[in-house]
């Protein structure tokens, strides 16, 4: 099977704000010949399509977003099911697991306290709100 030559089209966006401040923005590109997904995101104040691209996957994954509450973080992760994530906060570091349904796990139950998990294309285009608890979304349709 020979490699796919991508050519990406725009497929969404995800805000993430606490509040009212905007912390990132979440976009993705979708591949119109094999469906791959690329991600990147940007921080207030960065404008460029470039800054904050995140590597081309390499294999079949889904783009999952994980909100850390405790210390208001928001990170992009492409993952496969059956992967671990490992997350630092608060100076220790943690791993976390996705199911086949793309869920976030642990084998400690305190270690998803606070934490989040969203798959990129099933929440956009919207707005995650981390101030709230539980973390609010808001999906446009």
């Amino acid at each position: 099977m020979s490699e796919c030559s991508h050519e990406y089209v725009y497929g969404g966006l995800v805000n993430i704000f606490d509040g009212k401040s905007l912390l990132k923005v979440f976009e993705y590109w979708k591949c119109r010949r094999c469906g791959r997904v690329r991600a990147g995101y940007r921080s207030p104040g960065y404008t460029s399509p470039t800054d904050g691209l995140l590597p081309e996957p390499k294999d079949d994954g889904r783009w999952i977003i994980l909100v850390c509450k405790k210390t208001r973080n928001v990170e992009a992760y492409y993952v496969k099911s059956g992967e671990k994530i490992i997350h630092r906060c608060r100076n220790r570091e943690k791993e976390l697991y996705i199911n086949d349904e793309y869920e976030i796990l642990s084998k400690e139950m305190e270690e998803l306290e606070s934490h989040y998990g969203f798959l990129l294309e099933d929440i956009s285009p919207g707005v995650i709100d981390i101030s709230e608890d539980p973390v609010r979304i808001i999906k446009s349709t």
